[in-house]
């Protein structure tokens, strides 16, 4: 009798150990399509076995656990590279934003601006008291400073857009965080029992990889399934509590930036798509802006100091052309002087006797002045008497254009590397539906085969009854 027991036992056990396997391969082909899911197996062991007078009889089968396939180093490996294709993406974003600024053709852009307003001085030197070129001057001008202006306001929208977004990314992550914590204690709730949650897990690996994308955490396995999260040393998550990330902005130098504290303490990112965003403020709108500044403010400073040495058609010495303490692209502006009375263009030379005061015109035919000014175009009077202006600006235009292509090639190679990573993980974690339909036609005869067995286990039950009998 307890043989014919044990023979029940083995095929009861080989009964729930082939219908757990075809679940867990059916569930496998229901998720073939669903992203982040890993294939899970059902562990199978053998029970120990019963000893007889001369033998040990095998008890069947158990299933210890429904496992999943695991790539813990390729998943290092994504969310490391997920963190810099994040940081290329963003950067490459914003600087295609940055080169829409300097993308002006013809006569719209910058260049062409300083070209018509230093053509503009030297029509002038053709008839210095003519008011048609005096007010082409004048026209030209304030079209280079709209430009200087316009440009400036681009820069300061980007900022603006940088900051909000940041602020935006933060409130992000955030979220990620308490998604990730919910599932922590889910999943420490199933695992305390020794219960493997695989679906919960596979949920908060999308999530995982989905805060890399913003920034390059630190992942460090807990009991029970949890995990713990930090940056630079800062705990981000841990089993009890989520400490969450907050922004607050700034102004140094009338340039608003945003900073990001994590527990009271300012951390500077420097990775992912908050890190690139952090980037484009520092290391490209900062000193493209301070360029442009330094353009317009030495173009302020070269044309007023030449045009007060000269003289205007009333015989006076020139003033300021420029306003003089309005020097950054945001505030270059022709002065009031000059704009309201044409005639106060200081286009003539003359002498000068600066200890005595005595100052003598050559005369308002005279076209000394406009033509120094016009030849202020050619001169290297920028970087310590290196460059131009126009060698200046076409730097900042070069420059930006490197960054761009610099981010675009890197986001690229990054898509590439990152999808590589995939397609070596879903070769590992992947489901496949023909090695699927295979499995569930093994254990389909698998559970026939025990069902078959325990037809045969009562068979002999009943001739041992008979034969009692």
């Amino acid at each position: 009798m307890s043989g014919i027991k044990n023979l029940l036992n083995i095929a009861k056990s080989a009964l729930f150990a082939s219908q757990a396997s075809v679940n867990v391969a059916s569930q496998n082909v229901a998720n073939v399509n669903t992203e982040g899911y890993r294939k899970q197996e059902a562990q199978l062991v053998t029970r120990s076995g019963v000893k007889s007078v001369q033998y040990v009889l095998g008890e069947g089968v158990d299933v210890t656990q429904i496992r999943q396939r695991q790539t813990k180093f390729a998943d290092q490996r994504i969310y490391q590279e997920n963190t810099r294709l994040g940081h290329w993406k963003a950067r490459t974003r914003m600087m295609e934003q940055i080169e829409a600024l300097f993308t002006g053709v013809g006569e719209s852009d910058l260049n062409a601006k300083m070209t018509d307003f230093f053509n503009a001085w030297e029509d002038l030197s053709n008839d210095p008291a003519s008011m048609e070129f005096r007010t082409e001057v004048e026209q030209s001008t304030r079209s280079l400073t709209a430009k200087f202006h316009d440009l400036n306001t681009g820069f300061n929208e980007i900022r603006e857009n940088l900051n909000a977004e940041i602020s935006g990314k933060v409130r992000e992550v955030n979220e990620i965080l308490y998604k990730i914590h919910d599932l922590n204690t889910k999943i420490a709730g199933l695992e305390y029992s020794g219960n493997m949650a695989n679906d919960l897990r596979d949920q908060r690996s999308r999530l995982v990889r989905d805060l890399s994308g913003y920034m390059d955490v630190n992942i460090k396995d807990r009991s029970f399934g949890q995990i713990e999260i930090s940056y630079q040393g800062v705990t981000l998550l841990n089993k009890d509590n989520v400490f969450e990330l907050s922004t607050k902005t700034i102004s140094q130098n009338n340039r608003k930036n945003t900073e990001i504290y994590a527990q009271g303490t300012k951390i500077q990112v420097d990775s992912g798509e908050i890190g690139a965003l952090y980037a484009i403020h520092e290391n490209m709108l900062d000193p493209y802006q301070d360029k442009l500044d330094e353009l317009a403010k030495e173009i302020v400073t070269q044309v007023n100091n030449t045009h007060e040495i000269g003289f205007d058609l009333y015989g006076n010495l020139g003033s300021y052309f420029f306003e003089p303490g309005k020097v950054t692209a945001g505030s270059i502006k022709i002065s009031d002087n000059i704009s309201n009375d044409l005639r106060k263009i200081a286009a003539a030379g003359g002498t000068h006797d600066w200890g005595a005061g005595i100052h003598v015109t050559n005369g308002p035919g005279d076209n000394s002045i406009a033509l120094q000014i016009a030849e202020l175009q050619s001169l290297r009077v920028m970087d310590n008497h290196t460059t131009t202006f126009e060698g200046v600006y076409n730097s900042i235009y070069a420059e930006v254009g490197f960054d761009t292509a610099e981010a675009k090639n890197n986001q690229t190679n990054y898509q590439l590397l990152v999808d590589q990573l995939d397609n070596y993980r879903e070769s590992i974690v992947g489901v496949s539906l023909d090695e699927e339909m295979a499995d569930i036609l093994k254990f389909q005869n698998s559970y026939n085969a025990a069902a078959k067995l325990v037809t045969a286990a009562d068979d002999m039950f009943g001739t041992l009854i008979n034969m009692i009998r």
